[in-house]
């Protein structure tokens, strides 16, 4: 019994002592973030106190009140609130930065002074700003070119170009989304709205509308005996579009190969296999080429190239909306050809050879 109670008595001393603990953990916690605040506030009063008088002994001898040199004063500038007077305190940095202040012939601190008060006044400038920022009142202006196909594409999902519907904005500086010169005259009003039509039929669609045609073609100076970036890898040549399909609805595809004023077409001396893919996908392969193709265009130029037209037409169903058409040449070999001592670069620099690649 008489050890029971000891045990119990020190139970309880133990309790104690954790609690006394605990209570003096729970005050320096909360005592240690006004603790940190005080000895911030009293670091901030000793820079701007040593920085005020850095002021008093080089800068207020000009800059008082009473002279204002140069029409500026810093004498009765509060350093612990630079937001006030932040004009007045960029142009003393700027004068501090290139070493234009204190003037030649008068009393001038070290180097390291100057600086220590230039980046006292900029970290307080910056801190000022972020605590409150103030980027300025954004004026009012139309939407330029790029601006309005971007808002297109987000209502409608419906890319668009901008620049065949609409003339190019004014520029200012180097910019063209500047509210001064984005003016709305008459005339622009009204590509706006041939604009707006345009885009809505695309958008809605309109099942009344007549089959049309949109050819795309190659360029002339473009090599056709290379890979294009785009295409598929191992084939060579070929046209990469995106095109915009108006309708749900069945569309020809038509690839055409070139041909010199006789209706020959160049490379049917060897077999070649075109494709032509949508959006990536191959939906059809044809061979064009060799001993017989070359026999019977040599013999009826006009008729074989009727008959090459029509094996490299496709018709097939699409879906509305832009879709990327591609037809292009599988590669054979990376071999370099034989038949020519130094191949043209362009493949169609001679507009009557008809030896080479399709």
């Amino acid at each position: 019994m008489h050890m029971a109670v000891i045990r119990n008595r020190r139970h309880r001393w133990g309790l104690k002592t954790l609690a006394a603990l605990l209570m003096v953990l729970l005050a320096t916690v909360c005592a240690s973030p006004l603790l940190a605040q005080q000895l911030a506030g009293s670091q901030a009063l000793s820079a701007q106190s040593a920085q005020r008088a850095l002021l008093d002994k080089y800068c207020v001898t000009c800059h008082s009140n009473t002279l204002r040199t140069g029409g500026v004063s810093v004498q009765s500038l509060d350093l612990l609130n630079v937001s006030e007077s932040a004009e007045i305190w960029e142009k003393v940095i700027r004068k501090l930065r290139v070493g234009a202040m204190p003037p030649q012939g008068m009393p001038r601190p070290e180097k390291v002074a100057i600086d220590g008060l230039a980046s006292y006044l900029e970290g307080s400038l910056d801190r000022a700003y972020a605590a409150n920022p103030n980027p300025g009142r954004a004026t009012m202006h139309r939407l330029n070119r790029a601006e309005y196909a971007n808002a297109i594409r987000d209502l409608l999902a419906l890319e668009v170009d901008a620049t065949a519907l609409l003339p190019p904005d004014d520029e200012s500086n180097g910019f063209d989304n500047i509210a001064d010169v984005l003016k709305v005259s008459p005339s622009l009003m009204e590509r706006y709205l041939s604009a707006s039509w345009n885009i809505s039929r695309e958008a809605i669609g309109d099942s009344r509308i007549v089959p049309t045609t949109a050819t795309y073609r190659v360029r002339p100076d473009l090599s056709q005996d290379q890979h294009i970036d785009g295409l598929p890898l191992g084939t060579r040549g070929g046209i990469l579009v995106q095109h915009r399909f108006p309708l749900d609805g069945e569309y020809e595809i038509k690839v055409r190969l070139w041909r010199n004023t006789f209706d020959l077409m160049r490379g049917m001396e060897d077999p070649h296999e075109i494709e032509i893919n949508l959006d990536g996908a191959r939906i059809a392969s044809m061979n064009v080429g060799g001993r017989s193709d070359f026999l019977k265009m040599a013999e009826n130029p006009g008729a074989f190239g009727a008959t090459v037209d029509q094996r490299l037409t496709v018709r097939l169903p699409v879906k509305a909306g832009p879709h990327t058409v591609s037809a292009d040449t599988l590669l054979r070999s990376h071999a370099v050809r034989d038949d020519l001592v130094k191949p043209f670069l362009r493949t169609t620099v001679d507009g009557l050879d008809i030896t080479g690649d399709p």
